[in-house]
């Protein structure tokens, strides 16, 4: 990588649902435990830290950024198929969906891989999504698989 500038961070917004499938796409595959995730009930926010692998990077090194999903306005959080009380349970974030409601408001929906359902579905009063890079990436151990 010699004289190749270093990637710049991810900095993304969504504000509606069309905005949503970049952000989808940049997030899967991202390696996060049960207790890195936090729902702020006074605050409306629902946080997620990552670790993002970088598809966007190419190349044959692998790469994972550590990140922070934040989404905000959240009305309601409903967790089905993860263990909550389980917080060193080690997730993979396949995608993240819309359901429009009564606009501007909808349902988000978070979904891991594993056997079954596995989501979280998060009511907000309108979509607004923040992706944060928060530092460099830096080499992955390994690629996920989706075999």
């Amino acid at each position: 990588m010699f004289g190749k500038p270093p990637p710049k961070p991810i900095r993304l917004i969504a504000e509606e649902a069309s905005d949503l499938p970049p952000i989808s796409a940049l997030v899967q595959d991202a390696a996060l435990r049960f207790g890195d995730m936090a729902y702020d009930r006074a605050g409306r926010h629902f946080t997620l830290r990552m670790n993002r692998f970088c598809h966007e990077a190419g190349g044959r090194q692998p790469l994972r950024a550590p990140s922070v999903l934040r989404i905000s306005g959240v009305d309601k959080v409903q967790v089905r198929g993860l263990d909550a009380r389980n917080t060193k349970q080690i997730l993979s974030l396949l995608d993240i969906s819309v359901e429009p409601l009564e606009a501007p408001a909808a349902v988000l929906i978070l979904r891991f891989a594993g056997e079954g359902t596995r989501d979280i579905r998060i009511e907000t009063e309108c979509v607004d999504v923040l992706l944060l890079d928060l530092a460099a990436p830096h080499r992955a151990k390994s690629t996920p698989n989706h075999t």
